[in-house]
């Protein structure tokens, strides 16, 4: 029997191939808050997003709010329509394109990889860092009812403070950070661009298994590269869909009369944007853009 395919009018998360389908079973769901400043010129501006792990003393995968909300309709679905049903469903954030990295992490075999959307396009790449410099010190205090202990690393240009608890004997932590002999709390660089307190843990009373989906194999330089060109492309010509997908604030929709399209945009406010408005908008963002979390 073909599987039943639904799709939504949001953003595409695509399925290409290279990588087969892998599964990455989990026991802990972990919400983390990240406040973090994107734009260097005007750090004291600060955005924050829901993010998560899922993790087991052997896997680890780390999303965010959006993906979660994406995985939950999915299972919604597919109780309803069967275990065949395959869903496209928009999982990129427009805040900041490091929110869209799902990392799969292999604790037995130490393989990380990160999952990128795009473009409609999915790609991933190997996590170089190893986090194998840890400095723990003796310094602890007590966090949500954890006695937790201090470390450090340097990551990507810039120098991390970590707190870890060894009451959740787990060698994970938000976005690639891993390694240490138990689970991370609270992490944040010593400028405190960028900011991850853990919010709850919860024991699932069911194993979570993630699917890292079918995607083309490239590199992180590859991927910094095609994002670039996608931007370049988009305020260059005229896909005023992808701009309007990474453009914070902005909403809309498309209508198409025989070979006339009209596109009826709006900012957070409600009120009624053009496209060149909509232009403006996008190439001011991706100046904002200007501190990303790994500066290396």
């Amino acid at each position: 029997m073909k599987p039943l395919i639904l799709s939504f009018l949001v953003l595409c998360f695509a399925k290409t191939s290279v990588f087969a389908q892998e599964e990455y079973p989990t026991e802990y769901k972990v919400h983390y808050e990240l406040t973090f400043s994107m734009d260097s010129l005007n750090i004291d501006q600060k955005d924050s997003e829901n993010m998560f792990l899922f993790a087991s003393s052997k896997y680890g995968v780390f999303v965010n709010q959006k993906h979660v909300d994406a995985d939950e309709r999915l299972e919604k679905l597919s109780q309803r329509f069967g275990a065949n049903v395959q869903v496209k469903i928009g999982v990129n954030s427009n805040k900041s394109q490091d929110l869209n990295k799902a990392i799969f992490t292999n604790h037995q075999s130490g393989e990380v990889k990160v999952l990128q959307n795009l473009g409609d396009k999915d790609y991933v790449y190997f996590e170089p860092a190893k986090m194998n410099t840890w400095e723990i010190g003796e310094e602890t205090k007590e966090f949500m009812g954890y006695t937790v202990q201090k470390a450090s690393i340097d990551f990507a240009g810039r120098t991390y403070e970590a707190w870890f608890t060894m009451e959740v004997p787990i060698a994970d932590g938000p976005y690639v950070f891993r390694g240490l002999p138990g689970l991370i709390v609270e992490i944040y660089d010593t400028q405190d661009h960028y900011h991850f307190t853990m919010l709850a843990i919860e024991k699932l009373e069911e194993p979570k298994v993630w699917n890292l989906p079918k995607a083309k194999e490239s590199s992180k330089e590859e991927i910094n590269q095609i994002q670039k060109r996608l931007n370049d492309n988009a305020l260059n010509g005229s896909d005023y869909g992808y701009m309007m997908g990474n453009t914070p604030g902005v909403s809309g929709y498309s209508q198409t009369k025989g070979r006339t399209e009209t596109m009826k945009l709006q900012n957070k406010s409600g009120q009624e944007i053009s496209k060149e408005d909509l232009r403006r908008m996008f190439r001011s963002n991706l100046e904002s853009r200007n501190n990303p979390i790994e500066l290396e």
